[in-house]
This record gives C-alpha cells, sequence and structure tokens, in this order.
C-alpha cells in the first residue's frame, strides 16, 4: 500500500479517483482487495498504476462480471494469496501498448485470456492446455486481477471484441469460453441429442444456450426453490426448452417422460451440488455422458461409484479454456447465438462490490456488472 502524502487529483473515473502522489510520481489507482480471511478481509486500497512492458498492453478496465468462484472468495472457500485485487472477468479499451506491441492500437475494445505467466514452452502450453501450465498464475487469485481502472496484460493474450458485441457482453466472454471449451472440445453435443444441464446460475444457463447452438434437439434446465424469483423467470426468457423447479416436479418421471424412459444423452453438471450430481447417473442414458464444469463447496463428496460404472456412463471434467474457446464463444454473440445480454440483471459501481455478492448469495441475480 502506498502512502498518500501531498495528493493532487489528475483525472476523475467515474466515482472512483485516479490521483498523483506527488512524493512518489505515481500514478495511484484504486482497487478492491482480498487482504485476510474473512468478510472483514476486503477492502478498497490504492496501489500503483503499472506501465506495460514491452510486450504489454495497458487497458483501461470498462465492465467486471462476478464470477461464482469470487462468490467462493467471499465465503473463504477458494484458494488465494493474499493481499490480491480480485477479479477475472472484464472488457475493457487498450490506453497503452509497449514498445514492441505491433498488433494492436490504443482504443481498441479487448477481452484477455488469464493465462498470465504461462512459459509458453512445456508440454501443455505447446498444446494450447495453457491453463495447467506450472507457471501459469491465476488471475485475482495468485496475482492481481481486474478489479481496478487500468491493468497491463501481455499483448499475445488479447482478443478483439467485434463490433455487434457490447462491453457488457464482452465482460462476459471468460465464464463462455469455459463451457464452450467443455461443450466443444472436452465432450461433443451431437445434433438431436437431448442436453440436461443442472443448476440455472448464470454458468448453467450459458451451457444451455451454449448445447443448444451446439445443436442439441432439447436442452432441459433445473433450478430449486430459491431460484423462483430471478433465476428461473430469466432462464425461461432465454428460450430454453424446458426450465423445471425440481423442488417442484419430480426430475426423473420428467426426464423419462421427455427421453420414452431411457435419459439424457448428456448431463451438464452447473450446479456443484453433490444431491444434483449423484443424480445424474440416474438420469443420463446408459453410455451417455456427464460434464462437471461446477465447483463443489465442500472439497469431498459422496458418489455412487458403483451405479455410475452399471450406467457405463463417461464422466468428464473441464477446466479453464484455450485460445479457440475464445474466438468461439465472441462469434457465438456476435452471430446471435447467444444471448448473454439477458442475463445481465445488475450493473452497480464498483465500490458497491458487497452488494453484488449478496445479491448472488440470495439467488437474487443472474450476472452482475461492476463498474470502474
Amino acid at each position: 500500500m502506498i502512502k498518500k502524502s501531498k495528493i493532487i487529483y489528475v483525472q476523475s473515473i467515474t466515482k472512483f479517483n485516479i490521483i498523483q502522489n506527488t512524493k512518489t510520481g505515481g500514478i495511484i489507482l484504486k482497487a478492491v482487495v482480498k487482504f485476510k480471511d474473512g468478510k472483514n478481509g476486503w477492502e478498497i486500497r490504492d496501489i500503483p498504476r503499472s506501465v506495460p512492458k514491452e510486450d504489454e498492453v495497458e487497458i483501461k478496465v470498462e465492465m467486471l462480471s462476478v464470477c461464482g468462484s469470487e462468490l467462493h472468495l467471499y465465503h473463504d472457500n477458494h484458494y488465494y494469496k493474499p493481499p490480491v485485487v480480485v477479479g477475472h472477468e472484464f472488457s475493457g479499451v487498450i490506453s497503452r501498448v509497449g514498445k514492441n506491441v505491433n498488433k494492436w492500437q490504443v482504443g481498441e475494445r479487448v477481452v484477455c485470456e488469464n493465462h498470465t505467466r504461462s512459459c509458453r514452452v512445456c508440454e501443455f502450453c505447446r498444446n494450447g492446455q495453457e491453463q495447467f501450465c506450472s507457471s501459469r498464475k491465476a488471475m485475482g487469485y495468485d496475482i492481481d486481477g481486474y478489479w481496478t481502472e487500468y491493468v497491463c496484460r501481455p499483448a499475445w493474450l488479447l482478443h478483439k471484441i467485434p463490433p455487434d458485441v457490447s462491453l457488457e457482453e464482452a465482460a462476459l466472454i471468460e465464464p463462455t469460453s469455459i463451457v464452450v471449451h467443455a461443450l466443444f472440445y472436452k465432450t461433443n453435443i451431437k445434433t438431436n441429442d437431448i442436453v440436461l444441464v443442472q443448476g440455472c446460475g448464470p454458468i448453467g444457463m450459458i451451457a444451455a444456450m451454449v448445447a443448444k447452438a451446439r445443436g442439441a434437439k432439447t436442452v432441459i434446465l433445473t433450478g430449486i426453490d430459491v431460484d423462483k424469483k430471478v433465476r428461473i423467470p430469466l432462464a425461461k426468457k432465454l428460450g430454453i426448452d424446458n426450465v423445471i423447479n425440481v423442488t417442484e416436479i419430480n426430475l426423473k418421471e420428467k426426464i423419462m417422460d421427455l427421453t420414452s424412459g431411457k435419459g439424457v444423452d448428456v448431463v451438464i453438471e452447473a450446479s456443484g451440488s453433490d444431491i444434483a450430481i449423484n443424480s445424474a447417473i440416474d438420469l443420463v442414458k446408459k453410455t451417455g455422458k456427464i460434464i462437471a464444469i461446477g465447483e463443489t463447496r465442500d472439497e469431498y463428496i459422496k458418489f455412487s461409484w458403483n451405479k455410475a460404472i452399471f450406467r457405463a456412463c463417461t464422466v468428464f471434467f473441464s477446466l479453464g479454456s484455450n485460445y479457440s474457446s475464445w474466438e468461439i464463444s465472441l462469434n457465438l454473440i456476435k452471430d446471435g447465438k447467444i444471448n448473454l445480454k439477458k442475463l445481465i440483471t445488475h450493473k452497480l459501481p464498483l465500490e458497491d462490490w458487497e452488494k453484488a455478492f449478496k445479491l448472488m448469495d440470495a439467488k437474487e441475480s443472474g450476472k452482475v456488472i461492476l463498474i470502474p
């Protein structure tokens, strides 16, 4: 933390201020920092504005999207290295470029993959799996993330936002790329497949839309009573074939009725609930596929191993994304195949970050956008 002495205001950015510290000669930014465990371990702090390195660009952060994993962090159920500026879902505009950067120009709208500090030479990096590189550092957890006003990032990780895609939608590209990676690369959804998505949080709703865009004949999305106020009505507006409140409707009976007693071809597990995870085995057809995306709150859960063996189902675990996943995600939005704009229910100033968590905890939001 930089000590503020003889501070002069030089520029105003919405409700936050960039300030000049005359003692150090540096520019001070405001950032949301997680510095210790507990809900009192969060605060808005002063951080220095970095200068882009030769192969980096500086990005003015325009829109931030709050992720479910940050909600886990809020409840101290996620790994992190304090103190750290949180946040890994964003969109922005290039404000400065390093001297060796030729492809990108000031003023271009961009998003950025989160493979910062991956080595680019190991087996995983060479195969386009930078998320498994041992040198990679997780944005907003290992190293400072995006919940501030300006960030510097390697130019090779950038993606240009198409003209028809808004900055709000682009802030949701990172979670969309996670879903795209799972459904395009980890498992193959075929035309005429019947797909069940468990969990009607933002990831579940994105998964339902991507599954439909991928060619699924029928998509079923589940929620529970707590989702009735906001999320189930929101999911129905997205054009998903069947949105089911499993608190009120017997899901297995409904699935067997829709599938002539066989079960669904693919289950996408986005709820993180051990009850839902185990029910997936009863709902997928024999030799069907289960793709796991959602994180569980508890490190260990019970799983009906023998039942899975007798279903002969295949369980896929998917983590992260690659370059193509980001490009496909941008094109799905550009071409109108998925509608992320409808997922956004709240836009708040960055200083109201805790309100965003409370809305998410109460299941009273879709995606929440924070604006620095």
